[in-house]
C-alpha cells in the first residue's frame, strides 16, 4: 500500500481538528457576546486564550506522543477528551457569565478569567491531537519531510474551511450552541473510528466497548439539542444544550451572522417592547404609543428634526444608517405623515425581529436596504455623480450603527462625512451618536474634530448629566446653524430631558486633555480610543449585578436578589433599573418598608415613573394609608390615564369608602381601556346592582 493511502486518515483527522479549533475560537466570541458583548478586548481575549491552549495542547500532545506505548489508543481517548471538553464549553460559560466573584472584577480581568474559565481547556485538548498524529505519520511516511509539511497543510485548509463555513453558514443556521453540540459528536465519531483501527492494529480490544458508550452518549446529547421535540426542550434547556435568552422576560430570541437578537416583553405591560443586540439594549418602543419615543437619544433625534424644521407634521425625507428596532422611523411616519424614509441595516435578521416582535409593520412606509451603509452612501454618491439629482437629497441623516463598544469604524472617517454631506439638502442635517466617558473623552474629541473638518456647524448633547458615567451623545453637523440649546424645548415631552448641551468650553476641554486627532479611512484607531472607558465603564458591571439578582429572584432566593441589586446600586446610587428590582424583590421578602422606602428614591429621582408611583400607592393601600395612596395613583394617571389596573382599584376604594357612584365612574374609564376584562365587568355589574 503506497504512503497516501497509509496517512489519508492522519491528514483528515488535523483536518476536522484544525477546523474544530477555528470553530471553537469563532463560537467563543459569540457565546461571551450575550454576557460581555463584543469590544476590542473579548476580542483579544478570545486569541489570546486560544492561541495559548493551542500552544499548551502542542507542548503537552508531543510529550504524550513520546510516552505513549500505542498511539491510536491515547488519540481515541484524546479526541473523546476534546468531544467532552467541547461540551464542557456551554456548562462552563454558563457559569462564567453568571459568577458573582467575576462580576465583581473588572471588566478587562473579567472578560480575560471568563475565556480561560469556559474555553481554555477545549483548545489545550484539540492541540494535543496534531504532535501525535505527526508521530504516527513519521512512522509510517518513507519521505518525513513530505509526511509533515502534507500534515501542516491538511490542518491549516482544516482550520480555513472551519473558519468560512462557521462564521458565513454554520452560524446562522445552526447557531453557536449546535454548533459545539455538532463539533462534540464529529470529534467522539472520530475517537470511535481511532478505538476501532486501534483493535484492529491489537492494541485497544478493551477500549472500544467504552469508545462506543461515550459515542452512544454524545450522539443522545446531540439528538436532545436539536430535535423539535417539546418534551426535550425543557431537558435541553437544563443541560444549557439549546440557546436561551438571558433576559428573563424574553419573547423573541435569535442568532445572526452578526448578532444575538432577543426582545422583550414586560409582564406588567406586554406592549412595552425592549430591543437587545447581544448584551446592550439598543431600543424599546410602546406599541400602543410607537409616536412616544422611549429612549433619550431617540428623543434627541426627534429634537433636533424638530428644531430644524418645527414642532408640526410636515413630511421630511430621513435616511437612517442602521435600524436597530427601527424605534425612531416608525415614531417619524406616525410623527410626520408622508415623510420618505429610507433604512439601511446590514442584518436581515434585525429586520425581521422587529417586524415579528417590535412592531414594525411588513407594509411600513419605509424602504430598507439589507447592506453596508457605507457602501449604500458610496453607491448614492455614484448615481449622483453619473445622473446629478438621481438620489434626492436627504433632510437628515441618521447615523445609529454604534453598538456597545462594536463601533464600525469606516462610518466615523472623514471620507464618509465628507460623502455624506454630499448628500444632504442644503439645510440639511447629520445626525449621530456615540458612546464614551466625558472623563476620558479620547473617542468624543476625535468625532467632534473629524465632523468639524467637513460641516460648518456641529452640536452636541449628552443624554445624562454624570460626566463620570458612560454616556450616550448625539451629535448633529449641517451648513447652517443649528442652536442646541433650543433642541430641549422640542422635543415631545421636554420634562424628560435629563441630559448636557455641550459648548464650546466642552470641546476645548477634550482637545486640551486628548490633542489633536482626526479620523480617516487610513488612520480610524476607534477601538483603541474606546480601550479606556472599557476599563472605566461601571454599565457592564451594574448589568452583570441586575442579571444576577433577577435570576437569584427567579428560583426565589430575594435576600440573595436584594445584595445584587444592592451592589448595583453602589456603583450607580440612582440607576432606574436597579431601584425598580430592588423595590420588587423587597415586596416579595415581605419587606414591605424597605420597598416603600425604594419606590420613594424612584419617585423623587424619575417623577415620571408611574409603575413606582403605582407600587407605593398599593402599599400605602395595603397599611391603611387611603390618602396618600390615591395621591399616588392620582399623580400616576396624569403621567399616563391609560392604565385600567389603577383605575380598578381606584373604584376599589371608592367602595369600600361608600362612594358608589364614584366607583362606578373609575370602572368605566377602566373599561374604555380594557373592554374585555373581567374583574371590571363584574365589579361594574355587582356595583350597578347595589343601585
Amino acid at each position: 500500500m503506497s504512503t497516501p493511502q497509509r496517512t489519508w486518515w492522519l491528514n483528515a483527522t488535523v483536518f476536522f481538528t484544525g477546523a474544530g479549533l477555528m470553530t471553537v475560537e469563532l463560537v467563543a466570541s459569540r457565546l461571551i457576546a450575550r454576557f460581555l458583548g463584543s469590544s476590542l478586548y473579548t476580542w483579544t481575549g478570545v486569541l489570546g486564550v486560544i492561541l495559548a491552549g493551542m500552544s499548551l495542547g502542542n507542548y503537552l500532545g508531543g510529550r504524550m506522543a513520546d510516552s505513549a506505548p500505542h498511539l491510536p489508543r491515547r488519540i481515541a481517548t484524546m479526541l473523546f477528551g476534546c468531544a467532552a471538553a467541547c461540551l464542557a464549553i456551554l456548562w462552563l460559560n454558563a457559569l462564567a457569565g453568571s459568577s458573582v466573584v467575576l462580576m465583581s472584577l473588572s471588566w478587562p480581568v473579567r472578560i480575560l478569567l471568563h475565556m480561560c474559565w469556559a474555553f481554555l481547556l477545549p483548545a489545550t485538548v484539540l492541540g494535543t491531537i496534531s504532535p501525535m498524529v505527526a508521530k504516527l505519520a513519521i512512522e509510517r511516511a518513507t519521505h518525513t519531510g513530505r509526511a509533515i509539511g502534507t500534515l501542516y497543510a491538511w490542518n491549516a485548509v482544516g482550520s480555513i474551511v472551519g473558519t468560512f463555513l462557521t462564521g458565513f453558514y454554520l452560524t446562522a443556521w445552526l447557531g453557536s450552541v449546535r454548533i459545539v453540540v455538532s463539533m462534540a459528536l464529529l470529534l467522539a465519531l472520530m475517537g470511535l473510528a481511532y478505538a476501532l483501527y486501534a483493535r484492529r492494529s491489537g492494541s485497544g480490544k478493551s477500549t472500544v466497548v467504552g469508545a462506543a458508550a461515550a459515542t452512544l452518549l454524545v450522539a443522545m446529547l446531540f439528538l436532545i439539542a436539536v430535535l423539535p421535540l417539546p418534551v426535550l426542550a425543557d431537558l435541553a434547556l437544563n443541560l444549557h444544550l439549546r440557546d436561551a435568552p438571558i433576559e428573563p422576560d424574553a419573547i423573541y430570541y435569535t442568532e445572526s451572522q452578526y448578532q444575538i437578537l432577543t426582545v422583550t416583553a414586560e409582564d406588567a405591560n406586554p406592549a412595552h417592547r425592549a430591543f437587545y443586540q447581544d448584551k446592550l439594549r439598543h431600543s424599546e418602543i410602546d406599541l400602543a404609543h410607537p409616536e412616544t419615543l422611549q429612549y433619550p437619544y431617540h428623543r434627541l433625534y426627534e429634537g433636533y428634526v424638530n428644531n430644524a424644521r418645527g414642532r408640526n407634521a410636515t413630511p421630511v425625507r430621513l435616511l437612517c444608517l442602521g435600524g436597530g428596532g427601527y424605534a425612531y422611523p416608525q415614531h417619524l411616519f406616525v410623527a410626520r405623515p408622508g415623510s420618505d424614509i429610507v433604512a439601511v441595516e446590514i442584518d436581515p435578521a434585525v429586520t425581521h425581529a422587529a417586524q415579528d416582535a417590535f412592531g414594525l409593520a411588513p407594509d411600513a412606509p419605509i424602504t430598507i436596504h439589507h447592506m453596508d451603509a457605507r457602501n449604500y452612501i458610496a453607491d448614492a454618491v455614484r448615481q449622483n455623480t453619473k445622473a446629478p439629482g438621481s438620489v434626492p437629497p436627504f433632510d437628515f441623516i441618521i447615523c445609529d450603527s454604534i453598538s456597545d463598544y462594536t463601533v464600525p469604524y469606516h462610518l466615523t472617517t472623514r471620507e464618509f462625512m465628507q460623502d455624506v454631506k454630499s448628500l444632504l439638502a442644503p439645510d440639511g442635517l447629520f445626525i449621530m451618536n456615540t458612546v464614551d466617558i466625558y472623563t476620558s473623552g479620547r473617542f468624543m474629541n476625535a468625532v467632534n474634530q473629524t465632523l468639524r473638518e467637513v460641516f460648518d456647524h456641529v452640536a452636541a448633547i449628552s443624554t445624562i448629566t454624570d460626566f463620570d458615567q458612560r454616556d450616550t451623545t448625539v451629535w448633529a453637523a449641517g451648513a447652517q446653524p443649528i442652536h442646541p440649546e433650543r433642541v430641549p424645548a422640542n422635543l415631545r415631552h421636554p420634562e424628560l430631558f435629563q441630559g448636557v448641551v455641550l459648548d464650546d468650553r466642552h470641546f476645548d476641554d477634550l482637545r486640551a486633555r486628548n490633542g489633536a486627532c482626526i479620523l480617516t479611512d487610513d488612520w480610524a484607531p476607534v477601538e483603541n480610543l474606546l480601550a479606556p472607558i472599557v476599563k472605566m465603564d461601571r454599565g457592564g458591571l451594574i448589568a452583570a449585578a441586575l442579571q444576577a439578582g433577577i435570576r437569584a429572584a427567579e428560583k426565589d432566593d430575594y435576600p440573595r436578589a436584594i445584595q445584587h441589586f444592592q451592589r448595583a446600586l453602589e456603583i450607580a446610587p440612582a440607576h432606574e433599573g436597579a431601584l425598580t428590582n430592588l423595590g420588587h424583590a423587597q415586596e416579595l421578602a415581605k419587606d414591605a418598608s424597605g420597598a416603600l422606602d425604594t419606590y420613594w428614591r424612584l419617585v423623587s429621582r424619575y417623577p415620571e415613573n408611574a409603575n413606582a408611583r403605582n407600587r407605593a400607592a398599593m402599599l400605602l393601600a395595603r397599611a391603611g394609608h387611603v390618602g396618600p395612596a390615591l395621591e399616588q395613583w392620582g399623580e400616576s394617571l396624569k403621567i399616563n390615564p391609560a392604565q385600567p389596573e389603577v383605575l380598578n382599584n381606584l373604584g376599589a376604594l371608592a367602595m369600600q369608602s361608600g362612594q358608589r357612584d364614584q366607583a362606578i365612574a373609575y370602572w368605566r374609564r377602566a373599561l374604555e381601556f380594557a373592554p374585555d376584562a373581567p374583574i371590571l365587568l363584574q365589579n361594574l355589574a355587582a356595583a350597578e346592582a347595589d343601585r
